[in-house]
């Protein structure tokens, strides 16, 4: 895969920190951040768990409960990342584009 020369501009599109602001609309980042928090909030409860020595399948079921809450954060993200941040670096002539996408894919999904 090739790699990008590390500068203090963006080297692509796919490096602009504007594509990460603009990476979902505001009704999607309002959701995103509410199923974080819900997220956030049981991932304590957890901890409260595990210090009140509560039963292991009443942990793992919360656990299981906050990797569906991240995965369908993750899913709302990787859903925008083409049509934001790839179509940006398509349009702009970004010949490493397609290893980036690939590289994504695999490691978030």
């Amino acid at each position: 895969m090739a790699t990008r020369a590390k500068k203090d501009v963006a080297a692509t599109p796919l490096d602009d920190p504007g594509c990460a602001r603009e990476m979902m609309s505001a009704d999607e980042r309002e959701e995103a951040l509410k199923r974080l928090a819900r997220a956030s909030g049981q991932v304590a409860g957890i901890s409260r768990m595990v210090d009140d020595g509560r039963h292991c399948t009443e942990v793992l079921q919360q656990i299981a409960a906050v990797q569906k809450a991240l995965d369908a954060v993750g899913n709302l993200v990787l859903r925008n990342y083409p049509e934001r941040c790839v179509t940006t670096a398509i349009e702009g002539g970004d010949p490493l584009v397609y290893d980036e996408v690939m590289t994504v894919l695999t490691r978030y999904r």
